[in-house]
């Protein structure tokens, strides 16, 4: 009895107490002003670790994952630059001014082009090449101007290195153990298209290009994220994690058996003298020697194979072809120094294959087109380099390295661009975008 009065004299105690009223439901506007933009750029460069050729079945021509949520960044930032507000940053940035003064550039080229005249049989790419451009260009500005902070960073930098990574390891499990890992990748609603012929071949092995378009790629991909993942191995949790992408994508670069990627590491390892320091630096390169020993010893064919690449390059064709590229290209400019034949619309046959993206913007843009190229890689490169020397050694150590990486990924990515037509393979033109981008996001911070 006296239980049943303590229980009615507390339910009368509850009964008198305010309920708590239900906060307000958020309009859609100020719920999508709180989603932080770098979980859409992670998206998209976790998306960019599928192959390319897996495109959205029904909707015909060339729609990825990757390219519709880049459509989705694009359009976050113009909404963002019009309506105000939603965390972006508006101030002057030497990043941004020359992805959007750049891009004004070669659309003037090209819209003179076509006013001289070009045929319509090379017209069909030029729309497909502009819609990937404005694509990368979203990306870029977002990052630019999206990101938040060094977490978010980490966590752009993490995806690209996860995403680069998964390739390198689909790579290696193909050249060792004949395991095709791209089937696995072709997720329910899409369709896979077919991969270009190509001849693998070299020094009787048959080089790996893991979820890439070609070996070169998947060695640039490789090249350009071994900084990232390093700048990820002092600031990220899973330290582990990260070192063991550094030997999945070194490992990657090897598999491919392209001079591209050899040339980009021995520039990482003249990069990291000034980040670590002689001592650090010799040490770490006795560690880098005792291994490559050791993987001597235990495929002794594969490293034959890569010393015969590295030191034939006097007597190999595809680097003759290149320099003898230059002719070509110059009786083109010549003809239409100011606009070139029209973005997108270069065709490898009839027209000789480039595999140089700087000659390659010259044909097609003329004289503009490639400072703007040139221009849309320096710039943020000089300025990750500023950046590293005006934080110095007294500031943020996390944004120094930051800047470091960024930096070095970028010059890596400014050598690739001169052995191969670096923006017709999506998977590394949309990687090269998000460093653009990333480094505006530092730039700013530093400023600031």
């Amino acid at each position: 009895m006296i239980a049943g009065v303590a229980q009615r004299l507390a339910a009368v105690h509850e009964a008198r107490q305010p309920r708590p009223q239900r906060p307000p439901r958020r309009k859609l506007g100020e719920l999508f002003r709180t989603i932080p933009a770098h979980y859409l750029l992670v998206a998209v460069a976790l998306l960019l670790a599928l192959p390319q050729t897996n495109v959205i079945a029904g909707v015909g021509g060339s729609l990825t994952p990757g390219r519709l949520a880049a459509a989705v960044c694009l359009i976050w930032w113009v909404v963002a630059r019009v309506a105000g507000g939603m965390g972006m940053r508006t101030g002057l940035n030497p990043v941004r001014a020359t992805l959007l003064i750049g891009s004004l550039v070669l659309l003037g080229a090209h819209a003179l082009a076509l006013g001289l005249g070009a045929p319509d049989e090379i017209l069909g790419g030029a729309d497909r090449a502009w819609m990937l451009y404005a694509l990368c260009v979203g990306a870029a500005l977002l990052a630019c101007d999206g990101l938040s902070g060094l977490g978010a960073m980490r966590a752009l930098l993490g995806a690209m290195v996860l995403a680069a990574s998964a390739s390198a390891f689909a790579a290696c499990a193909h050249f060792t153990a004949k395991i095709d890992l791209r089937p696995l990748t072709l997720l329910p609603g899409m369709e896979a298209q077919g991969l270009a012929t190509m001849d693998l071949g070299r020094g009787g092995l048959e080089r790996a290009l893991g979820f890439a378009n070609h070996p070169i790629e998947l060695a640039a991909l490789c090249a350009c994220a071994v900084p990232l993942a390093l700048y990820l191995t002092r600031f990220a949790r899973y330290r582990v994690l990260w070192w063991t992408c550094v030997i999945v994508l070194i490992a990657g670069i090897v598999v491919s058996i392209s001079r591209t990627g050899l040339v980009g590491l021995a520039m990482i390892a003249v990069l990291l003298l000034p980040r670590m320091g002689i001592v650090r630096w010799l040490l770490g390169g006795t560690v880098v020697a005792v291994f490559g020993s050791l993987g001597l010893v235990a495929a002794p064919k594969v490293f034959t194979v890569l010393s015969q690449t590295v030191a034939g390059s006097t007597n190999d064709y595809s680097v003759w072809s290149r320099l003898a590229d230059y002719e070509y290209v110059g009786e083109r400019l010549a003809e239409r120094p100011f606009s070139g034949q029209g973005f997108g619309t270069y065709l490898a046959p009839p027209q000789p294959f480039l595999d140089n993206q700087y000659l390659l913007t010259a044909v097609e843009s003329g004289v503009p087109g490639l400072l703007v190229l040139v221009a849309l890689l320096v710039v943020p490169a000089v300025s990750m380099r500023a950046a590293w020397i005006r934080v110095g050694r007294n500031g943020d150590p996390e944004l120094r390295d930051a800047a470091w990486a960024l930096g070095c990924a970028l010059a890596v990515a400014i050598m690739c661009f001169a052995t191969f037509d670096a923006l017709a393979f999506p998977q590394f033109q949309g990687m090269t975008f998000l460093l653009i981008g990333c480094a505006g996001a530092v730039a700013a911070w530093e400023r600031a």
